[in-house]
C-alpha cells in the first residue's frame, strides 16, 4: 500500500511533471510558430522597401530626363544610376515574391511596364528622331512612369496588408497558434483534475474527516470515534486522536469530580468570612457569593450586578474594571446602611482580579461590617466635641482673669510674676485655639457647619489671602508673590471657609520658609476644576511623611512644641472635600513643599458626588 509520502509524490510529482510536459510543448510550439511568423514579416517587409524604392528611382529617373531635355549634360549619369538602381531593386523583388497570389502578377506587370518605359525613353532621348515623333514617345514615357510607381505602390499595399489584415498569413499563424496551445492547456488542465480527484479521495478526505472532529472536541464532544479506511499516516493520526480523546474523557471526569470539590471548599471558605464578599466576572454577572451577600445584599450566584438591591456597587466595580486598581469608598459616609434586624453598615471595597498575563478576568467586592467601628468614631467625635465644649467654658474664664492680672487692675506684679503669667496667657490661648479647631472639625464632619457656595473670582479669594498674611511675611522676610491669569473661570466657594484654607497653608509656609526664601501663590485651570497652588522653598517634608500629613493630631518628627497640634492640614481637607475637590501636597527635603486643592468651575456642572458633598454639608 502507499503511504502519504508516497502519494504525495505521486500527487504533486505528476503535476509537475506534467506542467514540465506542457511548458515544454507551448515553447516548441510558440518557437515554431515564431521563426514562421519572423519570416513571413521579413519577407513582406523586404518586399514593402523593395517597392518603396522602386517609387524613388522613378522619381529621381523622371527629374535627370526632365534636366536632360533642358540640356544638363550632368544629368545623363544621374538617369543612368536610376535606371540601373530600379533594374536591381526590380531584380531583388522577383527574387523575394511572398505566397500571396497578386505579388507574382504584379512583379510580371512591373518589369513589362519597365521594359515599355525604357523603349520610350530610348526614342525620347535619341536625337536623331523628328521632334514629332520624340514628343510622343516622351508623353507615353510619363504615362508608362505613372504606371509603373502605381504598380510599385500596390505591391506595397499588397504586403503591408498581407501583415495586418485579419485574413493574413500573420493572423491565420497566430490563430493555428492559439488553438495549439489551448488543446495543452485543455489536456493539461483534464490530467490535473485527475490528480487533484486522486489526491482528494485519499488525502483531503480523511483530513477533512480528523478537522470536523477536532472541532466536534473542541464543542466538547468526547465521545466521537474517527474512522479512517486508509492505511498510511493518516491513519495513524486517527488512531492517535481516538486515543487522545479517550484520555480526555477520562481527564474530564476526574476535573469535573476536582472542580466540583474546589468550588465547595471555596463556597466553605468565602461562607466563614464575617465580611460580605462577590466575586464579579467581566460582563457583570455575580460568579460566587458568600451567604453573607446573598442575605444581607441579595447578590446571587449569575445574577446582573446592575439588578442588586444597594446602590453604588455597580460603579464601584466600573471603576475598578477601567482602572485597574482596587477602588475603595472614603469615609463611614460612605458605607452601605443595612436594616437587618438591628442596624449595620458595611464599607464596599472592589479589587481588580488581574490573572498572570496581565488581563482583566473579574473584581473581588468585599463589603466589610464597619457598624462597630463607626460606632467608635461618632463616640469619639461626639467625646471630643462635649470635651472641647466642656472646656471652653472654664479656658474662657482663664483667659479672661490671666488678661485682668497682667494689666494689674487687681494689684502691681513683680517681673518674675509677670513673667508667669504671660507663659500662662499664651498656653492658654493655644489651648482656646485648639478647642476651636476641634469644635469647628467636629461642625464640618457632622454637617452643622454651614457652606454658602457662590461664584467667586479666584484672583479675589488669593489676593484676600495674600493681604492678611502680607505683613507677617515683610517681617519674617520671607518673599510673598502671586499669579492668576485674567482668564482663569470663577469657582464655586464659600468665601470665609477657604479663606481658612488659605490661611492654614500660607502660615505653614511662612512657618517653614527661613528668612530669604520665597512663597508663590498661583492658580490654573485644569479641565472642570480650578487648582490653587501654594510653593515654598522651605525646608520640605521627608517622603515617608507625606501620606499622613492630613491625619488629625500628626505632626512630623523634630517640629518644635508650640508649632501646633497637628489639625490645620486636617481641617482644610475637610473644608476642600465639603466643596468637592481635592488637597494634595509634594515636597522634597531641602527644596520646599508645594500644596495644592482644587474647587470646582462655576461655570461647569458639578458632577453628582460632589452636589451630594455639598448638600451633605
Amino acid at each position: 500500500m502507499f503511504g502519504l509520502r508516497q502519494k504525495l509524490l505521486l500527487g504533486f510529482g505528476g503535476l509537475l511533471l506534467l506542467l514540465v510536459v506542457v511548458g515544454g510543448l507551448s515553447i516548441v510550439v510558440l518557437q515554431r510558430y515564431s521563426d514562421a511568423l519572423a519570416k513571413f514579416l521579413s519577407e513582406n517587409y523586404r518586399s514593402v522597401e523593395y517597392g518603396q524604392a522602386m517609387k524613388d528611382d522613378l522619381e529621381r529617373l523622371v527629374a535627370a530626363d526632365d534636366r536632360v531635355e533642358r540640356g544638363d549634360a550632368a544629368a545623363v549619369a544621374e538617369a543612368a544610376r536610376a535606371r540601373a538602381a530600379f533594374a536591381k531593386d526590380l531584380q531583388d523583388e522577383s527574387s523575394n515574391i511572398t505566397l500571396h497570389p497578386r505579388e507574382d502578377q504584379l512583379v510580371g506587370e512591373l518589369k513589362n511596364a519597365w521594359a515599355k518605359l525604357e523603349a520610350a525613353r530610348a526614342i525620347a532621348t535619341d536625337a536623331a528622331r523628328p521632334p514629332g515623333e520624340r514628343k510622343a514617345a516622351r508623353e507615353t514615357a510619363s504615362a508608362l512612369s505613372a504606371r509603373t510607381r502605381q504598380l510599385a505602390q500596390e505591391l506595397i499595399n499588397i504586403n503591408l496588408n498581407n501583415m495586418v489584415v485579419e485574413d493574413g498569413q500573420v493572423r491565420q499563424t497566430a490563430t493555428a497558434a492559439r488553438h495549439a496551445l489551448i488543446v495543452l492547456i485543455l489536456a493539461g488542465a483534464g490530467l490535473a483534475v485527475v490528480f487533484i480527484v486522486l489526491l482528494n479521495r485519499s488525502i483531503l478526505q480523511p483530513i477533512r474527516t480528523l478537522t470536523q472532529s477536532a472541532r466536534e472536541i473542541e464543542r466538547g464532544n468526547l465521545d466521537l470515534v474517527v474512522q479512517v479506511k486508509s492505511r498510511d499516516e493518516i491513519r495513524q493520526l486517527a488512531e492517535a486522536f481516538n486515543s487522545m480523546a479517550s484520555r480526555l474523557r477520562e481527564f474530564r471526569r476526574t476535573d469535573r469530580a476536582k472542580l466540583v470539590r474546589t468550588q465547595r471548599t471555596t463556597q466553605l471558605a468565602v461562607n466563614s468570612l464575617p465580611d460580605a464578599i462577590a466575586i464579579i466576572n467581566p460582563d457583570g454577572r455575580v460568579e460566587l457569593a458568600n451567604e453573607a451577600a446573598q442575605r444581607l445584599f441579595g447578590l446571587q450566584p449569575q445574577m446582573n450586578l446592575s439588578a442588586a438591591t444597594a446602590s453604588g456597587l455597580e460603579d464601584l466595580f466600573k471603576r475598578a474594571a477601567s482602572e485597574r486598581r482596587t477602588v475603595q469608598s472614603k469615609g463611614y459616609d460612605a458605607a452601605i446602611q443595612i436594616y437587618n434586624g438591628r442596624e449595620r453598615f458595611f464599607l464596599p471595597t472592589a479589587v481588580p482580579i488581574i490573572d498572570e498575563e496581565r488581563h482583566f478576568v473579574g473584581v473581588t467586592l468585599v463589603l466589610a461590617d464597619v457598624t462597630n467601628l463607626r460606632k467608635l468614631d461618632e463616640m469619639k467625635s461626639g467625646m471630643l466635641a462635649v470635651v472641647s465644649h466642656e472646656l471652653k467654658t472654664p479656658l474662657t474664664s482663664i483667659r479672661m482673669a490671666t488678661h485682668l492680672l497682667l494689666e494689674e487692675r487687681i494689684g502691681t506684679l513683680n517681673p518674675k510674676q509677670q513673667e508667669l503669667l504671660v507663659a500662662a496667657r499664651e498656653d492658654a490661648d493655644r489651648l482656646y485655639e485648639i478647642i476651636e479647631s476641634l469644635l469647628d472639625m467636629g461642625r464640618i464632619e457632622s454637617g452643622r457647619a454651614l457652606i454658602e457656595l457662590q461664584p467667586v473670582r479666584a484672583e479675589q479669594l488669593v489676593r484676600e489671602a495674600i493681604e492678611e498674611v502680607d505683613a507677617a511675611y515683610r517681617d519674617k522676610g520671607v518673599t510673598l508673590e502671586w499669579d492668576v491669569p485674567s482668564d482663569i473661570p470663577m469657582v464655586q466657594a464659600d468665601v470665609d471657609r477657604i479663606g481658612h484654607v488659605f490661611s492654614n497653608l500660607l502660615s505653614n509656609a511662612l512657618k517653614y520658609t527661613p528668612s530669604g526664601g520665597r512663597v508663590r501663590v498661583s492658580a490654573e485651570q485644569d479641565a472642570d476644576v480650578v487648582r490653587f497652588v501654594v510653593e515654598d522653598t522651605g525646608a520640605g517634608i521627608p517622603a515617608e511623611h507625606l501620606p499622613k500629613v492630613f491625619e488629625r493630631f500628626y505632626r512630623a518628627p523634630g517640629q518644635h512644641g508650640r508649632s501646633g497640634v497637628g489639625l490645620g492640614l486636617a481641617i482644610a481637607k475637610e473644608i476642600v472635600e465639603v466643596h468637592g475637590g481635592g488637597i494634595s501636597v509634594q515636597s522634597k527635603v531641602g527644596q520646599g513643599s508645594r500644596f495644592s486643592f482644587t474647587l470646582a468651575r462655576a461655570d461647569r456642572h458639578v458632577s453628582d458626588a460632589n452636589a451630594a458633598e455639598v448638600s451633605r454639608s
